[in-house]
């Protein structure tokens, strides 16, 4: 038993190194992105809020304020920084109740608890973190390429969004 899992550790260590870029400008992207990560879990969050929370429900005014800044997102090719940055600050600051607020942010250390638990050597999180991304889609944002993880329906990160944005059209009637 010890024996296989020497082995498994010597073949899987370079898979796991790889994955792990030290290429500066890579590094810089992950945290230049990360609050666009941060977005995208937002909507995520509210999405399990409205269905799970219905004490909670948003206002008239809340998802059709929702509806516009998502959808503004969505058409994008690439999200700037700086708006997924004011974006999420106005959500979080101004769109949102206290209450609402509370549960959001209680969902997001619930999460990050569960990956600093849960990581282990690989960083978790469903591929909807900055790190889960993939070097590629970095690299794209490093190039100046396009870069909306919002959109990215084989992540975590895309499928909640969606998920609250079918939400969002229904409430709207569109």
């Amino acid at each position: 038993m010890k024996k296989t899992i020497l082995v498994l550790l010597l073949v899987l260590t370079p898979f796991i190194l790889m994955a792990q870029s030290t290429d500066p400008a890579i590094i810089k992207a992950k945290k230049e992105t990360a609050v666009i990560f941060d977005l995208g879990r937002f909507f995520g969050y509210l999405n399990t809020m409205v269905t799970k929370a219905p004490e909670l429900a948003l206002s008239e005014d809340q998802i059709e304020e929702l509806y516009n800044t998502l959808s503004g997102f969505l058409i994008l090719d690439r999200i700037e920084i700086d708006a997924a940055d004011e974006s999420l600050v106005y959500l979080e600051e101004e769109l949102l109740t206290l209450e609402q607020l509370i549960y959001v942010d209680e969902l997001a250390i619930a999460k990050m608890e569960n990956r600093v638990s849960g990581s282990g050597a690989g960083g978790g999180g469903g591929g909807s973190s900055a790190s889960g991304s993939g070097g590629g889609q970095l690299a794209g944002y490093v190039a100046g390429g396009d870069f909306n993880p919002l959109k990215d329906p084989s992540k975590t990160i895309g499928k909640d969004v969606a998920a609250f944005f079918d939400y969002l059209k229904k409430k709207v009637g569109k």
